[in-house]
């Protein structure tokens, strides 16, 4: 039996709110990287790298918020079906260009994601 789809509301709130809140950032960033290639992940380039991610982490916070705020329908399920695709290709993306084997977990977690959520938009017809 799979999950509820709107389980997965939840977990992204979680994680985004890891992403956005600095310190955390860091800590999360440096734990996925410790995995691969951290070269990189020096001086402005490490501080390019977290605001990035903070950004985006906020950006992630406020949308998962609202998703959970807001009555489902068959386009919150079909959005969030789409969102979960796209970072899984950027995550892979990752992985296959040697940043982190981490990222491979992450991915197969968004398409883990992606048929929960193709089978509640199935469910809904």
């Amino acid at each position: 039996m799979l999950p509820s789809h709107r389980s997965f509301y939840v977990s992204d709130v979680g994680l985004f709110l890891l992403l956005a809140v600095p310190c955390l950032n860091e800590y999360v960033i440096g734990l996925v990287l410790s995995f691969g290639d951290t070269e990189f992940y020096v001086g402005s380039a490490k501080t390019a790298l977290n605001t990035f991610v903070g950004i985006a982490g906020v950006l992630g916070l406020g949308f998962s918020m609202l998703r959970l705020r807001i009555q489902d329908s068959r386009d919150l399920v079909f959005i969030s079906l789409l969102v979960k695709l796209f970072a899984a290709s950027w995550l892979s993306y990752g992985f296959l260009q040697g940043v982190s084997p981490a990222l491979l977990i992450l991915a197969i977690a968004d398409l883990v994601a992606a048929v929960v959520l193709s089978a509640a938009l199935i469910k809904q017809t």
